[in-house]
Formats: C-alpha cells, sequence, structure tokens
C-alpha cells in the first residue's frame, strides 16, 4: 500500500528569499529547482463522512494537468506525518473512483448515495518550489517551499489563510535520516522552523467550520 511520508514545517513568510538562498539546496541538489503553481479542491459530503473517516479527497491542477488523490488513515508526531496515499491523474478534472485500486477504499467509494452527494468544500492555491536533494548515497527527498492560500466559503463570502511551509517528503531511505536532515536544516537556516502537525486538509476543515465571528454578521 503506498504511503507518503513527509516532514512539514512552517516558518514566518518574510524569510522565503533567505531559505531559498540555502547552501544546501545548491550542495545537494541532482536536478534544477521546479516552480510550479497548484490549485486544489477539496470534497466531502454535507455531513463531512469523508472527514469522519479520516479520508482527504482532493483533485489538483497543475497546469493543463489533473491529478486525483486520496490520503487515508496513517499517523502525525512532531510535524512527521505519514499516510496511505492514492494517485493518479485524470483527463478532465471530474472525479473519477474507476483507478482506485485500494479495496477498502473502492468499497467505500462505491456507495452511491456518499458519491453523489459529494462538493467541493475548500480549496488550496499556492505557488511551490521544489527541489529535489540527494544528502547522502540511496536518501533522497523532495524539499518543497509552499507560498499561498486555503480559501473557503463563510456567511457567502471568501475567507482565506496563509500557507508558508516546508514540506521534506521523503522519496528514498528512511525516517531516521529524514529526521536527521530536518535537524541540520534548523540549524542552518535564518529562522525558527516549527514542526507542522496539521496538513493542508486539516487546516481546510478547521478554516471551513471555524465559528463567525457574531459582531460580523451584524455587519459592525
Amino acid at each position: 500500500m503506498p504511503k507518503e511520508i513527509e516532514f512539514k514545517l512552517c516558518f514566518p513568510q518574510q524569510f522565503i528569499t533567505q531559505i531559498k538562498q540555502l547552501p544546501l539546496l545548491k550542495t545537494f541538489s541532482i536536478t534544477n529547482p521546479v516552480q510550479q503553481n497548484l490549485y486544489s479542491i477539496y470534497y466531502d459530503t454535507p455531513d463531512f463522512i469523508l472527514k469522519k473517516e479520516r479520508i482527504a479527497l482532493r483533485l489538483r491542477r497543475t497546469g493543463e494537468r489533473w491529478t486525483q488523490t486520496i490520503k487515508s488513515g496513517g499517523a502525525i508526531h512532531d510535524g512527521l506525518h505519514q499516510h496511505h496515499e492514492f494517485e493518479y491523474p485524470i483527463p478532465d478534472g471530474r472525479l473519477d473512483f474507476s483507478q482506485l485500486s485500494d479495496q477498502k477504499l473502492r468499497y467505500f467509494f462505491s456507495d452511491q448515495k456518499i458519491r453523489q452527494s459529494l462538493q467541493p468544500i475548500f480549496a488550496t492555491d499556492f505557488d511551490r518550489s521544489v527541489y529535489l536533494l540527494e544528502p547522502t548515497k540511496g536518501f533522497k527527498l523532495e524539499f518543497c517551499i509552499d507560498e499561498g492560500h486555503i480559501i473557503t466559503k463563510q456567511l457567502n463570502a471568501d475567507i482565506a489563510e496563509p500557507i508558508c511551509e516546508l514540506e521534506l517528503e521523503l522519496k528514498s531511505g528512511n525516517i531516521t535520516q529524514l529526521l536527521q536532515f530536518s535537524e541540520t536544516l534548523q540549524r542552518d537556516c535564518p529562522c525558527q522552523l516549527i514542526p507542522e502537525n496539521r496538513n493542508k486538509a486539516m487546516r481546510g476543515y478547521a478554516l471551513l467550520l471555524q465559528k463567525p465571528d457574531p459582531e460580523h454578521q451584524n455587519g459592525e
């Protein structure tokens, strides 16, 4: 079963240029960095069945390409995220469960009532700088710098929360090497990097479900 292992760290936005200039990015990069704009739409039912089942479902647009991703289960501890991840391209930007290989998830999404009630609930729109690093032989990671926003609607108005974080995704090697790299990064970084236990989906739900300010509702 595919598993995504990544370390998430947030930092003050004013340091983003300095982080992109860190010497370790030049020292360990094995390809040229890639710049992307990623726009993702997250889906759930009106009563949040997916959230209750610890399933995150999104469609992500990168350029002209759409990808469907489903994450489930796993664990989060001190910024280290481990989830089962199923990802595949889709041609038309519409939900498609026909390519899903996991039997439990196929069974879950075979429920027509659930599938027919899925709707967009929030979105993320951010720029990502991707560096593929190989600090030691056999240990590779994607070093991603994300800057943008989580966006949802409340009281018929868009509300947004900033995204400014690093994602260190393990591509080969082991978790110990990933954690050791994060310690090196902390020492070299010009600012404090704070482990983030909430992924973008969790932050989106928190933004969506926050209680509106009564004074704001009254227009005061």
